[in-house]
């Protein structure tokens, strides 16, 4: 027989905000020799859910699991959460034999732990999708909790497959003792009780949520909502000879129904419809896919959360290059994250997985309080390798991606390598390094990223490379750097929203917000490939106070950037954009 626990590992509740209960049982089961599966990062969640849209069988890739607990989802925030424990009668259907544990406490108690849960994870990841404030959710939250109670009811009544457990009232041993007799628990654990104490730092995080944002200025922030839109929809034309040449495999046509089609017309591997716990219908992409492949899921549930259906064009590959003025104009216009200047009938949209209110960099007030003048007079970088080998025209060439791969692939034959790396030394952001390594007036570093951290172990690469930083050691510097990837570099927002001075490489590359920061106003420009940087970083230090005037116009542009409600405005005026041009 298999036993099944929903929500919480126990059912009651939407979200166990401190794990300790869903662990205490799968502890419980597996000291008893029977395998738990004791999910914290929605995996399970995902497979009921995607089962449930498809109509297929779910948990099929736990086929010895005696207990699934933690039937929930709200990790990345940015993705709907996913309340899979919710879905009493398809788990019924699929699972008759099942047993389902429903957990119940003081709801004050309650309240408070799924507040302050993961330091705010859990309000951070309802509020953004249920499109309230923070301190909205208690109310929210009360109401959900006495309705799940009744929809338990209504669902099981008096049948012995729902076995309840009050844990204000009844400890660990307790439970064990009812399951022994349908399941053998001859062994007790060690730890009773359910729940951990709370952790220090409550009130202040409590305080944090519970206040209000401060709203801007209606005329600002329609002038502001107007200025970013209309930027972002800069350079649409007409529909025209539905060319589509130069998108990338994540390309997605999106009519505003149940399906996502690529350009060949078959279906993306997303399902679009109601689930559990959420006032509208969310998309939902396959279990397993990769992030760039879960791109689209974002834009679609962008504008689901705005209540329209509009039929939208989609491609969030990185660098696109397709619409630029060197090439022919795509046929309709396209949602991308980035473009070339004067591309054409490429309309810009957030990038789902890193821009917008929540995100890193997206504060208010900036999270930097040490002075410009307290600052070291250095400047700093770290960063993965990417981008091209540097080249005079407009499209750079090979990726440092692809001389990563021809070392790897050279193994240990020398002169394979020192091509690899010869190429490598080519690429924009290797040669800087290389060039500016070791000198007192920088800190640099590259920083591998997790996928490709057997590279920071290779001899040649090893030397230049140094550890991740937190924002809390980039605040140190006086002067920062944002320096070109493949695209646009990502580190843009959290390096302008602080106290330094941003000095950015000019690339040709632009994203949502780029029209609202502009050269010697926000930040200093610097050449593209950084070939000025001596001379940029000279002025600078003889213009402190142009400086710091600099910053504090930029993080001024960032706290509206950190604004939900507008964000909210500016992507349905991107959508009015494109529903006038056809």
């Amino acid at each position: 027989m298999n036993w099944r626990a929903d929500a919480e590992t126990t059912g009651v509740l939407p979200y166990q905000p401190r794990p300790m209960r869903r662990r205490a049982l799968a502890r419980l089961f597996s000291l008893n020799g029977h395998e738990a599966v004791c999910d914290d990062r929605g995996a399970l969640a995902e497979d009921i859910a995607w089962a449930q849209a498809k109509g297929r069988v779910p948990l099929r890739d736990w086929p010895r699991a005696r207990l699934f607990t933690g039937l929930h989802r709200l990790q990345p925030w940015w993705r709907p959460p996913l309340e899979a424990w919710r879905s009493l009668d398809f788990l019924r259907r699929q699972f008759p034999d099942a047993r389902f544990i429903l957990t119940v406490r003081d709801p004050d108690s309650w309240l408070l732990d799924r507040m302050t849960a993961a330091n705010g994870a859990a309000a951070k990841a309802y509020a953004a999708h249920w499109q309230v404030e923070e301190g909205e959710l208690p109310d929210l939250w009360a109401r959900d909790w006495q309705a799940h109670l009744d929809a338990v009811e209504t669902c099981f009544g008096d049948d012995p497959a729902l076995i309840r457990v009050d844990t204000e009232t009844e400890t660990l041993e307790d439970l064990r003792q009812r399951l022994a007799e349908i399941l053998p628990m001859p062994r007790a654990t060690r730890r009773p009780g359910w729940h951990y104490p709370h952790g220090p730092g409550l009130e202040r995080m409590l305080l944090r949520m519970l206040d209000p944002a401060p709203e801007t200025p209606r005329q600002q922030a329609e002038a502001f909502v107007e200025d970013v839109a209309e930027f972002c929809l800069r350079g649409r034309c007409q529909p025209g000879t539905e060319e589509l040449n130069g998108v990338s495999p994540l390309y997605g046509e999106w009519d505003g129904g149940a399906q996502v089609f690529n350009r060949f017309g078959k279906p993306h591997p997303f399902a679009i419809g109601p689930q559990p716990g959420h006032p509208g219908e969310i998309a939902i992409a396959r279990p397993g896919l990769s992030f760039k492949e879960r791109r689209s899921e974002g834009v679609i549930n962008d504008i689901l959360r705005l209540g329209r259906r509009d039929p939208v064009n989609i491609d969030m590959e990185d660098a696109r290059w397709i619409g630029a003025p060197h090439r022919n104009p795509l046929g309709k216009p396209v949602l991308c994250h980035n473009r070339r200047e004067g591309a054409r009938n490429i309309v810009l949209w957030p990038l789902p997985e890193q821009m917008g209110p929540g995100f890193r960099g997206y504060e208010t007030p900036s999270p930097d309080n040490i002075p410009f003048e307290d600052k070291e007079d250095r400047l700093v970088w770290r960063g993965m390798i990417s981008g091209n080998e540097r080249r005079k025209g407009i499209k750079p060439g090979p990726s440092s991606l692809w001389f990563l791969r021809k070392l790897a692939e050279a193994g240990e034959d020398p002169e394979a390598r020192e091509e690899a790396w010869q190429g490598l030394c080519r690429t924009s952001r290797m040669a800087f390094i290389r060039r500016w390594f070791g000198h007192p007036d920088f800190d640099i570093g590259i920083a591998m990223a997790w996928g490709f951290r057997q590279f920071a172990r290779d001899p040649q690469i090893a030397p230049y490379c140094a550890r991740h930083e937190g924002p809390a050691f980039f605040h140190r510097f006086r002067y920062q750097l944002c320096m070109t990837g493949y695209d646009h570099g990502s580190n843009f927002i959290p390096m302008i929203n602080s106290r330094s001075v941003l000095l950015k490489e000019e690339d040709g590359w632009e994203v949502y917000y780029s029209g609202r920061f502009k050269p010697w106003k926000h930040y200093i420009p610097v050449q593209r490939y950084c070939d000025d940087i001596a001379e940029k970083l000279a002025w600078a230090r003889e213009n402190p106070n142009e400086c710091k005037e600099m910053s504090r116009a930029a993080r001024a542009e960032v706290a509206l950037l950190s604004d939900p409600v507008l964000m909210r405005a500016i992507k349905g005026r991107i959508l009015d954009g494109l529903a006038s041009a056809g």
